[in-house]
């Protein structure tokens, strides 16, 4: 009997993968780009699927196989009739055999081509499609890679090799890849940069073939090539690209009806293309200096390390290594603060419940996932465990601030290009919610639970001072100048990872219960 599973009609395939997408969205996404940890078991899932497909290879060579034997036997028949066709016919058992081959056989032979094969294998793949990456994810993952290659200032072609802000690594973008890029930034309307990636994607056509069921079209290729390259009003480099394709097609309708309408609208001069903002690349921003780490270095001789002993009794057995970074905010760098071991149990408290990163948004009055922060964090109370009242107690020794009223430890995992886009700390809201109870926060401290191969700082503009991760390491500012005021040179942001797993774990302290620490002081006049 044939299997009646594969009969299942499309209506109903459609409507099951509708009403997934719906479950999904209500379950919220997994956003897996956002979290080098979230991506860990993206690679189990590959793993499985490609298990999967051997098992459908299987089945096929399994089926090729019978098929083969098969052949063989039936050529050895009819080659051995065909070379005495009047005596082996006059026979009346091969008569026989052959009408019922011919009459029975066959039949059978067309519904064993017609049954297919892999079902099971098809099915897993719709059990693990809840678990694969959605559009959203390809579309923010395609963001976060344009998000490095505009912060560091990289080239589409060095990045599509591999060479990324200097330094080779052995890996490389396939035709698919790049054109993903391409399609995606178009369909963003940032042509500017799907220009680049599509152009890629034609270069690399050219010196790579591909292998079904994945191939594209050249064609397809150049057509969106063309289309970009219109949207851009650069008609007279789309009109060459639509006759490149023509040379290999010259009677492709699609072709010659794009030929036609670009060649009239350069001798008419009209422009349908909407006006496109080029940003400008010639002069990278504050922000984009400091992720490079081209900010100059100090020449305050304020500015100087030592050891403190002086803010809690507990530093006078046990120093800690204090680099001044900043006076105009406050901020210093505290060196080797976290052991190995301690760091290895952050990240397993934290990973199995990491959750997209959110920001307070005033306009609603809640947190809500935005686009400029890609991260995910966890959450833990004070008390949660040892670990995290000795690592409070740490905190209180840095700053010498009581921690009470204060906000939990926030754990994070930075993903794909994960950054968090130039913000303040600050709420300054007087009457809000969010301070009325504590304060504002008074103070900043934020740990570097791991190095970064490339990227990654946290980045000061205004002031023109970066921190590099160094596992570890713990930066602390000042959130409000001396007589409680916002300061706003305190704007900062988390420069875009190019390369690594960057964890960090901040502490935000409210201003409330620093009176005697930090009384609120007059401002000079």
């Amino acid at each position: 009997m044939r299997s009646s599973k594969w009969l299942l009609p499309v209506r109903v395939l459609l409507t099951y993968q509708v009403l997934l997408l719906l479950l999904r969205q209500a379950k919220g996404e997994e956003s897996h780009c956002t979290s080098v940890a979230g991506m860990v078991k993206l690679l189990d899932l590959e793993a499985q699927l490609i298990d999967n497909l051997e098992d459908y290879a299987v089945e096929l060579e399994k089926k090729l196989q019978t098929v083969r034997r098969s052949i063989t036997s039936l050529r050895l028949e009819n080659d051995k009739a065909r070379s005495s066709t009047e005596e082996y016919l006059s026979n009346p058992l091969n008569s026989f055999s052959l009408i019922r081959r011919m009459n029975r056989d066959w039949i059978i032979w067309q519904l064993y081509m017609d049954d297919p094969v892999g079902i099971s294998q098809v099915e897993r793949i719709q059990e693990l499609r809840e678990h694969m990456p959605t559009h959203t994810d390809v579309e923010e993952a395609v963001t976060a890679l344009d998000r490095i290659q505009s912060t560091y200032g990289l080239k589409v072609p060095e990045i599509s090799h591999g060479f990324l802000n200097g330094k080779q690594y052995n890996v490389s973008l396939t035709v698919l890849d790049t054109y993903a890029m391409g399609q995606i930034l178009f369909d963003q309307k940032n042509y500017l940069a799907a220009a680049s990636w599509i152009y890629q994607s034609v270069v690399l056509m050219e010196a790579f073939s591909m292998a079904a069921p994945l191939e594209i079209s050249k064609n397809e290729v150049r057509m969106v090539y063309a289309e970009t390259l219109l949207k851009l009003n650069q008609h007279a480099d789309a009109l060459k690209v639509v006759n490149i394709a023509l040379t290999d097609n010259p009677h492709d309708i699609k072709l010659l009806l794009k030929k036609s309408e670009i060649e009239t609208m350069i001798r008419t001069g009209t422009n349908n293309a909407p006006p496109v903002k080029v940003q400008a690349t010639g002069v990278p921003t504050a922000y984009q200096i400091g992720c490079r780490g081209q900010f100059p270095p100090s020449a305050d001789s304020k500015l100087y390390c030592l050891y403190n002993r002086t803010t809690s009794p507990f530093l006078i057995l046990a120093p800690l290594k204090m680099e001044l970074v900043g006076l105009d905010p406050y901020m210093v760098l505290y060196h080797d603060v976290l052991s190995p071991k301690e760091i290895k149990e952050l990240q397993g408290m934290a990973t199995p419940g990491l959750k997209r990163a959110t920001v307070y948004q005033a306009s609603s009055g809640r947190n809500e996932v935005v686009k400029t922060r890609t991260s995910k964090v966890a959450w833990f109370p004070d008390g949660y465990n040892p670990l995290t009242v000795r690592l409070n107690a740490r905190i209180s020794d840095m700053t010498g601030f009581n921690l009470y009223g204060s906000e939990m430890l926030q754990l994070m995992n930075y993903g794909l290009g994960g950054h968090y886009d130039q913000h303040y700390d600050f709420f300054n809201k007087t009457n809000s919610n969010m301070t009325a109870m504590s304060g504002d926060r008074i103070a900043t401290v934020l740990f570097y639970l791991t190095d970064v191969e490339q990227g990654g700082a946290t980045v000061f503009p205004n002031i023109r001072k970066a921190v590099f991760p160094q596992r570890g390491s713990v930066v602390m500012w000042y959130n409000l100048k001396d007589n409680g005021q916002i300061d706003t040179q305190t704007l900062h942001a988390a420069c875009p990872v190019i390369v690594g797993s960057k964890w960090v774990c901040n502490k935000w302290i409210r201003e409330r219960e620093q009176i005697f620490s930090r009384p609120c002081l007059k401002k000079r006049m």
